[in-house]
């Protein structure tokens, strides 16, 4: 077991308690979604244990033109720690395509 692993679970169970089942401040509509007009790439883990998955796909298919980028291995912040070098050179990838 990772240290600190029985306090990340009691944290996550936590925080879940606060929201319950409603979702509603992640609760985008296509229809907002599509007003979205800023070059947008979305970054999730696919091992977030606070927000489902299928929330980052429903922004990229909402989002025009947008791109998503699905961490594997990533939890909650899949952008730092050793994740970092990768989220770099993938934002620098994405700022320097051509839209």
């Amino acid at each position: 077991m990772a240290p600190f692993e029985n306090q990340m679970r009691g944290l996550v169970d936590r925080l879940r308690s606060f929201f319950g089942n409603n979702t509603d401040d992640i609760n985008f509509s296509a229809a907002r979604l599509g007003t979205i007009r800023a070059r947008t790439l979305v970054v999730h883990g696919d091992r977030d244990r606070l927000f489902p998955v299928e929330i980052p796909f429903k922004m990229y298919r909402g989002i025009p033109n947008s791109e998503l980028w699905i961490v594997p291995g990533g939890d909650h912040n899949p952008i730092g720690g050793d994740r970092k070098p990768d989220f770099l050179r993938v934002t620098r990838e994405f700022l320097n395509r051509q839209p």
